[in-house]
């Protein structure tokens, strides 16, 4: 029998595996505390309202939703005017092998590798790195559209995502050392739930360049490339299999999941597929409603493999209550263990 390591190693191999992994059971995820300050001892629950700054100096409001990530201050971008960023930064940036990752080290010593594949996190607004997410929270949407299109601003907006992609892979070998994982997931939100924030052309000026460079630095470390990517991101998708990358969440399913495993069968893998803001979604939901959209997540992806159930990254409201989990968790078991039989 096969230990849910090496059945979710199965899946990213492009082979078939015994039964659907669920993310839940089949991997560690490990996030860079020395960045986060997650894993101290003394640290207190974070409180709604609150402001923290990342490593740039960024500030963040901590949201009243703990599945919420904090985010940047409305209406008020910390870089005005991206020709003088160095003005408005924490620059030069602080080095990030001189953090202190004790932390890090120690939670690597407690991980269970023989039963769990790793799998480490990066990038994402609160870490710095995430090329578009980044810029987004130093510049605001609109200045950072604005950097993107105005032929006056772009040699800056390339200028700084250089030092920021610097960064990021300064953490991927830093996290690459420390918790010697099976797969990296870069993380970046380029979308909403109804399309990309940007065309493709802009895409692939201002922002590929610099996933290219993390997903190779991934990569050169032995490691598995997958992408953290919320909303309608499907247009992305041959870029980044392109890239390397062979696995893709939180895979919500206003995108075509099922045009994306026609395409690339299990050398492409779907991790996620799960409805999370649907209806069936919020406080109050029947319990027989809950079950059958699980059972159609795994009935939609998971037949000739390709697929991870998870229910991570995607922000389910914080009020749905343990009862209402426990109908997601159980149904997925049910449905994990039968499909292949």
């Amino acid at each position: 029998m096969n230990t849910e390591k090496e059945n979710v190693l199965k899946v990213y191999a492009g082979e078939m595996p015994d039964w659907v992994p669920l993310a839940e059971k089949a991997y560690a995820l490990c996030t860079p505390l020395a960045i986060t300050g997650g894993g101290s001892p003394d640290q207190s629950p974070p409180v709604p309202g609150t402001i923290i700054y990342n490593l740039l100096g960024t500030p963040h409001i901590i949201t009243p939703d703990p599945n919420i990530a904090p985010m940047p201050i409305p209406g008020d971008p910390q870089v005005k005017d991206i020709t003088r960023w160095r003005d408005y930064l924490n620059y030069p940036f602080p080095d990030i092998d001189s953090l202190d990752w004790s932390a890090d080290i120690e939670m690597a010593k407690s991980i269970d590798r023989n039963s769990m594949a790793v799998q480490a996190f990066v990038g994402g607004v609160a870490f710095t790195g995430a090329p578009f997410n980044c810029m987004v929270d130093i510049l605001g949407h609109e200045g950072a559209s604005i950097a993107m299109l105005d032929e006056d601003e772009k040699a800056f907006w390339h200028e700084l995502l250089t030092y920021q992609t610097d960064m990021e892979i300064k953490m991927i070998n830093k996290m690459a050392e420390i918790y010697q994982p099976d797969i990296i997931c870069s993380s970046d939100d380029l979308a909403s739930a109804h399309g990309p924030f940007m065309s493709p052309a802009t895409y692939n000026e201002m922002i590929k360049p610099y996933q290219q460079r993390i997903i190779k630095r991934i990569l050169d470390t032995g490691c598995i490339a997958e992408v953290h990517c919320c909303g309608k991101a499907e247009s992305f998708v041959d870029s980044w299999y392109e890239m390397g990358v062979r696995a893709w969440n939180p895979a919500q399913i206003f995108n075509d999941l099922e045009a994306i495993k026609a395409k690339y069968g299990r050398q492409f893998v779907i991790s996620g597929g799960f409805d999370s803001s649907g209806k069936i979604n919020v406080r109050g939901a029947k319990e027989e409603d809950v079950r059958a959209s699980i059972r159609q997540s795994f009935e939609r992806y998971a037949p000739g493999g390709g697929y991870i159930f998870s229910t991570a990254f995607m922000a389910l409201p914080h009020d749905l209550g343990d009862e209402h989990m426990g109908w997601i968790l159980d149904e997925a078991e049910r449905c994990s263990k039968a499909m292949y039989n």
